[in-house]
C-alpha cells in the first residue's frame, strides 16, 4: 500500500503491536527508547514493516534522528 494510505491509528497499531503496549498510551511526544523500550531488533521490524506495507523507506541517517512517535509521523508525511 503506498504512504497515503497509512493512518495514525494504524501506525499506532503496529507500534503498539511491535512493543506490546496499548496503543491509546501514544502520543506525540512518546518516545521509542525511553518509554515503549524499543530496542534495535523492534526497531528494525517497524521499519521492515513500514517499507513492505506502506512503501515507506526511512534510511538508517533518518532512523537515527526519529526518536519519538511524533517525530516518525512527521517524517512520514512528508513522504
Amino acid at each position: 500500500m503506498p504512504a497515503s494510505t497509512l493512518t495514525e491509528a494504524s501506525l499506532k497499531a503496529l507500534i503498539a503491536d511491535i512493543c506490546r503496549v496499548d496503543p491509546a498510551t501514544i502520543t506525540n511526544g512518546t518516545r521509542f527508547i525511553a518509554d515503549l523500550n524499543m530496542d534495535s531488533l523492534a526497531s528494525l521490524d517497524l521499519l521492515t514493516e513500514l517499507e513492505e506495507e506502506w512503501e515507506i523507506e526511512v534510511t538508517q541517517e533518518d532512523a537515527r534522528n526519529i526518536r519519538t512517535y511524533g517525530e516518525l509521523w512527521a517524517f512520514i508525511a512528508t513522504q
